[in-house]
């Protein structure tokens, strides 16, 4: 297998090489990464970074909109029974040539009446007909913890040919269902081929 999950501490930063740190303990004037609580909860998100809300209301209803953290989420009529925060970190690549890799990190925190949440990602690239799949589709097990995190990383194909990359992340949980596929905010051009080794 070719993508490798590896799961992080509650308190992990989403920065994938850079310090941990609260948006109280960081300047922007020192940093430029700041992190911030995703759903007033203490979860670190990269601020600026979109972060999906999903859920289901009492009457059954789903709905979901999308904010970038640290910023006032829009108004939402709708009490939710349950909900979830999706979080998917930028991506970044590591090392060089045949030892080359992405990396990423995804999150969701779930709050209310749901029985087990997981997460699904997947590393996309380009082609003239649209998005492809660059590997398979791959997901944390379930859990009844509210909240989970992992990091992820898939090999490059070095020398396969110039496309554009990003991973992309959906959140389930059961008795609310799935959220809305969410992607990173960045993407990658690099030489890395149309599959993953």
């Amino acid at each position: 297998m070719s993508i490798a999950a590896v799961a992080c501490s509650v308190t992990a930063a989403f920065s994938l090489g850079t310090s941990s740190a609260s948006a109280q303990d960081v300047d922007r004037s020192e940093s430029k990464t700041r992190y911030v609580g995703i759903d007033g909860d203490a979860r670190p998100a990269v601020e600026g970074t979109p972060v999906t809300e999903w859920g289901k209301t009492a009457s059954g209803e789903s709905y979901s909109f999308t904010y970038r953290a640290g910023e006032e989420k829009p108004v939402n009529d709708k009490v939710a029974a349950a909900k979830c925060s999706i979080y998917i970190s930028d991506v970044s690549f590591r090392g060089s040539g045949a030892n080359a890799w992405f990396s990423w990190e995804t999150s969701q925190v779930c709050s209310g009446s749901y029985g087990s949440q997981r997460i699904e990602t997947q590393m996309w690239r380009s082609s003239w007909s649209g998005p492809r799949g660059y590997d398979v589709w791959h997901g944390t097990k379930s859990t009844t913890k509210s909240f989970i995190d992992y990091g992820w990383s898939v090999d490059c194909n070095d020398g396969g040919g110039t496309y554009t990359y990003y991973p992309v992340m959906k959140g389930f949980a059961t008795g609310v269902g799935s959220s809305p596929t969410t992607r990173a905010d960045n993407e990658l051009r690099k030489n890395c081929g149309t599959n993953a080794p």
